[in-house]
């Protein structure tokens, strides 16, 4: 792909430049490129992983209460956690750029991607990203972090993006790729991804987006997803309007996805 030509300056989001990198058809072909298997075959995959995890070790991961589903992804081998995650793989692809399209300021960003798993939101949120941005993920499990770390990152160009990985939990103030504590106001974006919604009561959740309100510079964007067995789209969008964050748009993967990610933005403009 050639490309896009990055205005100089530090401005706003310009939705053309973003789209010039994001049509429809590029990241239809990046998520091929990556996944490279159908929907279908996802789903299957999927599907056997998750009976095969519950024999094993006869824990839930879906539990709404997060040590409950911090124990069960922990139980886990790299092996399960992939297929686990086959479905949630394809729904990034198709959520992460609808929610960030037009919104991401065109000068490189800092960004951070929860409970980051084995890196597959974390390739979604590189690509969408504007090259030579830096990305953090931040997981829990140190076995997934560092098989999040030997994965391979590109932009939207196809160059090499930043990204590096601390395993810790969310629930602790935020750590950078340093392992300093992330100053405040210094993030463009924060994403996560099938993870907030669904493995956080609301207590737990508030601890979070004090967090992300921290460390978002004024502008700044929380790309959160939700889901009714948790944390609904409404009340999630209420939590981070009491920090004063503006519900500036909604995603899903498709019609089926019980999952919706939001995307809130911090009050104030990109500097």
């Amino acid at each position: 792909m050639t490309p896009p030509s990055w205005p100089p300056g530090a401005g706003r989001g310009i939705i053309s430049i973003m789209e010039a990198a994001w049509t429809d058809d590029s990241v239809r072909r990046a998520a091929r490129g990556r996944l490279k298997k159908g929907i279908v075959r996802l789903f299957l995959e999927q599907a056997r992983a998750e009976a095969a995890a519950a024999v094993r070790s006869r824990l839930s991961f879906r539990s709404s209460r997060n040590p409950d589903a911090v124990r069960a992804y922990c139980a886990m081998t790299q092996a399960e956690f992939e297929g686990i995650n086959a479905r949630q793989r394809w729904a990034n692809w198709r959520t992460i750029p609808k929610t960030l399209r037009g919104r991401l300021p065109s000068r490189p960003c800092r960004a951070l991607d929860l409970c980051s798993g084995a890196g597959h939101s974390t390739e979604v949120l590189a690509w969408c990203l504007p090259p030579g941005s830096t990305l953090v993920g931040l997981e829990f499990n140190p076995a997934f972090a560092d098989a999040a770390a030997a994965r391979d990152y590109r932009d939207a160009t196809g160059g090499p993006a930043r990204v590096f990985f601390r395993a810790q939990s969310v629930l602790d103030p935020f750590l950078d790729e340093r392992g300093l504590l992330v100053a405040a106001g210094s993030v463009d974006v924060v994403n996560s991804s099938g993870a907030l919604g669904l493995h956080f009561d609301r207590a737990a959740l508030g601890v979070v987006a004090d967090e992300i309100s921290r460390v978002l510079r004024p502008g700044g964007l929380a790309a959160v997803d939700s889901c009714p067995k948790g944390i609904g789209p409404d009340e999630m969008s209420e939590l981070f309007a009491a920090r004063g964050f503006t519900e500036a748009g909604r995603a899903r993967s498709c019609f089926l996805d019980r999952f919706t990610q939001l995307c809130l933005v911090k009050n104030g403009g990109f500097s």
